[in-house]
């Protein structure tokens, strides 16, 4: 646990994440805040139907707009991007601030609040993809993903608490006022970040073609031009071929589901069941909200683990149960503790489906891939909002609690098998797929690639002194150093040493020349090696991993000539 503990202490250590995640802790408090401003003003007007009617018309909206402007951030830098999506979050908060203190017409009230939340969608799906860019490891990108369901666990704590507040002193243009004041903290916060972000280039462009140059110019899975209809469904297009990522997204779609009945059960439980106020909302609301803290920081036991599969087939399980238990609980004291044990199995759902979608989606697609996701999240939880009504008209107020939880356990039912064998591997090649994650090259590839980069690795064992690559000779293989350390000499001068997790051979295979350097094992060491053919097929079809292979080997050259 001190080790998980200090993976997660590097995460605030590390200057560009905290800043993104300070930016997604603000931007979770908006998002939270201002949907129980809205549900309070429509439930105010017309009960819980014109909440609920509301909050799918709202939500609706963004099952497009998430795809298509998530888009952009498999074509341009994703920093940048992030940054407009909290910039037009703050204008469009700001503009219902004004409407709702100038008495506007509910039709504008509203109109201005369903761009808010199609603004709000974007966020989500450039933020988890841009989180593996900025991280050094696979257990640092588990760790990221814990601090950020952290963050938006305490966003659906004290965005209804502060909602709740600031509704008691200034109704709910105060609450609209606040987030839009938080989303101009955050876009300075990424502004440093946006500006010193870099182009990812769909080819590679250099003096001379080398073999992976060529090879991406004839894969069809890449796209060197914008190409409209194809670059929008790329991300669906990803999900449907994979059953693997198929499954963790329908798990993850059905619990934001819950999440929207949620928003409408709180309603229903704190004035009908309960017998409070307006602001009694957000307060049930935060017992939700302290239960996800609870569960993203309990999901500190997901980092180091190969395998996620199991973990959020039963935190998923958790959350649903957990709903539907308010259906037989004998009092508001038992009924409180169950929204917090729903809320531990919400946000144990949110980092590990977040987490092992970033291992099963590839670089190229994955902000398509989460566009997607949080498209059909907003249109479920839209769907969920609007379904509360029609439950509690057919079934009654305690009922609903418990249809709708139970729901979740039969989507698992359904999807668990795909789910569970998602990130099942050969247990003699768990400790190759886990070196080949850490090399900075090979981390953006989706996990089926990397999987077969693991079956394909031929171990090699070096005594003291031996020699496994000599300048000048022809280049075969990319080495990863399993155990051991390694001298690399230019011209009989060493320029580094080499440790384990390191890699090698790259710059032969990429720009199709002679070995540049004579790499020698200091004592007994163990290395990976992948042959020249499978390592170029593995980054024809990632963008990013071609550039980040292309920048390395321009780098490595530059040092070496510097030194001579």
């Amino acid at each position: 646990m001190v080790g998980r503990l200090g993976v997660v202490a590097a995460v605030f250590r590390t200057p560009i994440l905290r800043r993104l995640e300070a930016a997604y802790l603000v931007f979770a408090f908006g998002e939270w805040s201002t949907w129980v401003a809205v549900i309070v003003y429509a439930y105010e007007r017309g009960g819980a139907a014109e909440a609920g009617v509301i909050a799918f018309v709202e939500l609706a909206p963004s099952v497009v707009a998430a795809p298509a402007v998530a888009a952009l951030g498999d074509r341009f830098p994703r920093a940048r991007v992030l940054f407009g999506t909290y910039v037009t979050q703050a204008v469009l908060m700001a503009a219902t601030a004004a409407a709702l203190v100038g008495a506007a017409p509910a039709l504008l009230i509203y109109a201005l609040a369903t761009l808010s939340a199609t603004a709000v969608s974007l966020t989500r799906p450039v933020h988890a993809s841009l989180l593996p860019e900025v991280v050094a490891s696979p257990d640092d990108l588990t760790a990221a993903n814990v601090v950020s369901g952290m963050a938006e666990s305490a966003g659906s704590l004290i965005g209804p608490l502060g909602a709740a507040l600031l509704i008691g002193l200034g109704g709910p243009s105060a609450v609209f006022l606040a987030a839009a004041t938080g989303n101009v903290v955050g876009s300075l916060a990424v502004l440093g970040v946006a500006r010193r972000a870099r182009r990812t280039s769909r080819t590679l462009d250099r003096a001379a073609p080398s073999d992976l140059q060529l090879a991406a110019q004839e894969s069809t899975l890449d796209l060197p031009r914008w190409s409209g209809t194809r670059e929008l469904l790329g991300g669906l297009e990803a999900i449907w071929s994979d059953r693997h990522l198929r499954a963790v997204v329908a798990i993850a779609t059905w619990a934001t589901f819950l999440v929207g009945a949620m928003d409408i059960l709180y309603a229903v439980l704190a004035l009908d069941l309960l017998g409070l106020d307006g602001s009694g909302v957000g307060l049930v609301g935060a017992f939700g909200g302290i239960g996800a803290i609870i569960g993203s920081a309990a999901a500190l036991f997901l980092v180091g683990r190969e395998r996620l599969g199991i973990a959020l087939a039963s935190s998923a399980i958790l959350y649903g149960v957990g709903i539907a238990g308010i259906a037989v609980a004998p009092g508001s004291v038992p009924q409180v503790l169950l929204l917090v044990v729903a809320g531990i199995g919400s946000g144990l759902t949110a980092v590990g489906a977040q987490t092992l979608i970033q291992r099963l989606a590839g670089d190229n697609v994955m902000s398509r891939v989460f566009g997607v996701l949080q498209g059909l999240m907003m249109g479920a939880t839209a769907l969920g909002a609007l379904a509360v009504p029609l439950l509690v008209g057919l079934v009654g107020q305690r009922a609903a609690f418990a249809v709708a939880g139970l729901s979740l356990p039969v989507v698992i039912l359904l999807v668990g098998r795909a789910v569970v064998t998602g990130d099942r591997l050969d247990p003699g090649h768990a400790m190759e797929l886990r070196l080949l994650r850490g090399v900075p090259m090979l981390a953006p590839l989706s996990g089926p690639v990397l999987e077969r980069l693991a079956a394909a690795i031929v171990p090699t064992e070096l005594a003291a002194a031996t020699t496994i690559v000599r300048e000048g000779d022809v280049g075969d293989r990319f080495y990863v150093v399993a155990d051991g350390r390694l001298d690399v000499t230019v011209q009989g001068r060493q320029v580094r040493r080499l440790g384990q997790g390191d890699a090698f051979g790259e710059i032969a295979l990429v720009r199709d020349v002679p070995r540049t350097a004579t790499v020698t094992a200091i004592g007994p060491a163990t290395l990976f090696g992948i042959d020249r053919a499978s390592f170029l097929e593995a980054l024809t079809g990632q963008p990013r991993s071609r550039t980040i292979a292309a920048d390395l080997v321009d780098d490595r050259l530059a040092a070496d000539v510097s030194m001579h």
